[in-house]
């Protein structure tokens, strides 16, 4: 049976590509089928398939891009040729690629991943088209018999009473322990990522940390972040870097902040791998997943961020280590690949 594999964007790397490969490890002659793909952008066994894309990969090169097109969402999608030769089709969608037109006879499977890629709230003229763009995403998930969610929170917000929730997973392995007696674990300072952290938000978090006395280590892209840098020279911005590199960040941080508004919140999962508890926005889907070892801030006012500060301070040295590893790997790999084995193996019904 050939199959294929789609996915909204294959722009850069995130979790969702992560999924995506884990898939592939099930299907490995799979083609792949997506709305843009900057060739290149992923490397790995992805590049190697067979890729199809809509008109939009030659104007949607970053995903910022990719967003700002939404209004043309559909009209991309309907797009996408679909060989004839294809006969399974499993989709993981974050909103929008599950929107492809199948032929009745091929078999179709839907994980839905994110229903929030784009923020519709922070549209322009775009929102406009907001009406029709969601309510053919929402008609569109009619079509496929079998559906299952990344989580409970989604399950809900969708109405989507008989879908399974199957939990996504991360790279585990690139988040190594190391045991008390073969390091001294000096912690010395709190690691924040800017994933989908606002100017705003970041200034109140440094101000409050660095008055504080702590020492704070930045992560991941902050381009968005230049016109604050100045204000913060004692601040080490380490950039954008795979798993690895925050692993080794992450074993000597008091805490991992982690704001990202992800469909799974992968790097407070690396944070607790290490043995390191993480600050996290209060979300739904966050109390979902997250339990011990993780603070919820509930708004960025100094107050908030000083007394998030303040629990981490009175926690962090007593906090058994071993028991947030275990956490860290309790959606794992081989738990993801052995539930949707079993879901991509029943036969959709007619």
């Amino acid at each position: 049976m050939k199959t294929a594999i789609a996915i909204d964007s294959l722009l850069s790397r995130d979790d969702s590509i992560f999924l995506l490969e884990m898939v592939l490890n099930i299907y490995p002659n799979s083609e792949i089928y997506t709305i843009a793909h900057k060739q290149g952008g992923i490397l790995g066994q992805i590049e190697t398939r067979p890729i199809v894309s809509s008109f939009l990969t030659h104007k949607a090169k970053d995903i910022s891009v990719f967003k700002k097109n939404f209004w043309i969402m559909p009209s991309a999608v309907k797009a996408i040729p679909l060989h004839s030769s294809i006969e399974k089709v499993i989709v993981l969608s974050r909103g929008y690629i599950h929107g492809l037109t199948l032929p009745s006879h091929v078999e179709r499977f839907l994980y839905i991943m994110d229903w929030g890629l784009i923020d519709q709230a922070n549209l322009g003229f775009q929102k406009l088209f907001a009406p029709y763009v969601n309510d053919w995403r929402e008609k569109a998930l009619r079509n496929y018999p079998k559906i299952a969610v990344s989580s409970e929170t989604l399950k809900t917000f969708l109405e989507l009473p008989n879908a399974e929730v199957i939990a996504p997973t991360y790279r585990t392995e690139e988040y190594p322990f190391v045991r008390d007696e073969d390091h001294n674990f000096m912690f010395t300072h709190h690691l924040i990522y800017t994933h989908d952290l606002t100017v705003a938000e970041f200034r109140t978090i440094a101000k409050v940390l660095l008055s504080k006395g702590e020492t704070v280590r930045i992560m991941g892209p902050d381009a968005h972040l230049e016109s604050v840098k100045k204000e913060f020279p004692a601040l080490e911005f380490a950039g954008d870097h795979c798993e690895a590199t925050s692993a080794l960040y992450s074993h000597q941080a008091k805490a991992i902040w982690d704001f990202s508004k992800n469909f799974f919140p992968s790097k407070a999962f690396g944070a607790f791998a290490t043995g390191r508890p993480a600050v996290v926005r209060d979300l739904k889907l966050n109390r979902e997943y997250l339990t011990t070892g993780a603070h919820f801030l509930k708004d960025f006012s100094e107050a908030s961020i000083a007394a998030i500060r303040e629990e981490v301070e009175g926690s962090y040295m007593s906090q058994d280590r071993k028991v947030l590893r275990r956490l860290g790997l309790k959606w794992n790999e081989r738990l993801f690949k052995s539930r949707m084995v079993k879901f991509l193996d029943r036969r959709a019904e007619s």
